[in-house]
């Protein structure tokens, strides 16, 4: 809905939102859940209303979606100077008694923020970040790291994440490594692409320290030796644009 030719205010607002939530659905779908309660206003027909259920202070808009050991998410949708009432602060505490979150915000920005860290997984990227990165047909290119060979690492564990090359070719040719001999390889490499070594030694040494590993890796039949010649090769470009970083 266009909102050039409407005066500000809770519904703008609240309109602003739900366009919001409309445009993230392909990032968080459970955002086509939130709904609208709608007992503003004067009706003519506010009796029967009543009759068939409406209530005075139920919050503005609901997201029924379980996060942080809460049932819900109600918010309650303010602009200006406008306050909440009696009828809606014991509505709120009624819903809090029985495990939902409430939130009063002022603004579509408010309400944004209070949605995000309510959805927010403590062990994922931020959802602002995840917002404004690149998407490309459900998939996202991810937060990059410094030197751009890698995304953060929430984002390399995220189901919708796009991998760079350098990120497909390392899993596509450890992908039979065992775990853990795999993933302290493959963390040292993307620490080498931002410039940080392992600890005590210098960035060449590094790359030679991985080199050997992968070398073990060879004779202990987990890796091929193509496939090992695949992963230090990447590793010799981190080492790379490490080098070009420093100079």
């Amino acid at each position: 809905m266009k909102l050039q030719n409407m005066k500000r205010g809770e519904t703008t607002e609240q309109i602003t939102l739900f366009n919001w939530a409309e445009n993230n659905r392909h990032i968080l779908p459970c955002l086509s859940l939130m709904y609208h309660i709608p007992n503003e206003g004067k009706r003519t027909n506010g009796a029967v209303l009543k009759a068939m259920g409406l209530k005075s202070g139920v919050p503005d808009v609901c997201l029924p979606v379980p996060s942080h050991n809460f049932n819900g998410l109600y918010v309650e949708m303010k602009y200006g100077k406008n306050k909440t009432t009696k009828d809606q602060e014991e509505f709120m505490a009624a819903l809090r008694q029985q495990g939902y979150k409430t939130a009063v915000c002022y603004g579509a920005d408010e309400a944004k923020a209070e949605i995000m860290d309510y959805l927010q997984d403590p062990d994922k990227m931020p959802l602002s970040k995840c917002l404004n990165a690149p998407w490309i047909n459900g998939h996202c290119d991810g937060v990059p790291m410094v030197g751009h060979m890698f995304s953060h690492e929430p984002c390399r564990n995220c189901e919708k994440h796009a991998q760079t090359k350098a990120e497909t070719t390392l899993e596509t040719n450890m992908a039979a490594v065992d775990e853990t001999f795999k993933r302290p390889i493959i963390k040292a490499i993307v620490n080498l692409s931002t410039g940080k070594p392992l600890k005590g030694i210098s960035l060449g040494e590094t790359l030679e320290t991985i080199n050997q590993n992968l070398a073990l890796l060879v004779k202990g039949q987990q890796l091929t030796v193509k496939q090992s010649a695949a992963v230090l090769t990447v590793a010799m470009e981190a080492y790379k644009r490490a080098e070009k970083k420093g100079d």
